[in-house]
């Protein structure tokens, strides 16, 4: 990393801990699948059946395998969610963000607020406008404020300082268009579709049309601002 960059991203000291709580989640397991079976042959006379072929093998081949397959699990968890939280480069003159496979740069003068909402990372331009909503985590605040702090970018914390904003999108009220209300029942059949692409499309012209959308408790809820002339 360069001295004149900073980069935050989860610590790769905490893998070793998600691959410990797996295998001994993995233990525990090997000891419960044995009265579980029984238990539901019992009660409902049957089981599932990966139980079951569990349950048929013996103790000394059941116990190191399901250690060593927690193990396993809790270091592909850890992957799983550093992939979704990315990394933030922060330089004097520029923001990048990458999640997955996908990357974006933004420059120093195009960005007002930062702010943390909730698990997301939120980036406004001066017409408090989203220019960027990712995954990240509530536990990298505090790493994100300093980053941002010795750039002097506008860091706002780790609440939307505009939530009170925010409505729940109630299909067909009359606070919103007819045009905007197709969009986010588009957008919302995207996501409950797994078409996190779509969705994300929808969102930007939302954002053309002057409304700011979020997810919250699997609803929808929504702002507006200036819309695009």
């Amino acid at each position: 990393m360069s001295e004149n960059s900073i980069t935050v991203t989860l610590d790769k000291r905490l893998a070793p801990v998600f691959a410990a709580v797996g295998a001994v989640l993995g233990f525990a397991l090997s000891f419960a699948v044995g009265p579980v079976v029984g238990w539901m042959l019992e009660t409902v006379d049957g089981a599932p059946a990966p139980l079951r072929l569990l349950d048929q093998l013996p103790f000394v081949v059941l116990l190191p395998g399901l250690t060593v397959a927690g193990l396993i699990a809790g270091w592909i968890v850890f992957g799983i969610w550093g992939e979704e939280v990315g990394e933030i480069r922060v330089d004097p003159d520029e923001l990048v963000l990458r999640s997955g496979k996908r990357r974006s740069s933004y420059r120093r003068e195009e960005i007002a607020e930062i702010f943390l909402d909730k698990d997301e990372l939120v980036l406004l331009d001066p017409r408090s406008r989203e220019l960027s909503r990712t995954t990240s985590d509530s536990g990298l605040a505090a790493k994100l404020s300093e980053a941002f702090g010795r750039f002097d970018y506008p860091w706002a914390g780790t609440a939307d300082p505009r939530e009170e904003l925010f409505t729940r999108w109630v299909d067909r009220s009359r606070d919103l268009q007819p045009h905007v209300h197709d969009l986010l029942r588009s957008r919302s059949r995207a996501l409950a579709d797994g078409r996190t692409g779509a969705a994300e499309e929808v969102r930007d012209e939302l954002l053309r049309h002057g409304v700011v959308v979020r997810d919250r408790d699997g609803e929808q809820q929504y702002r507006t601002v200036e819309p695009e002339s």
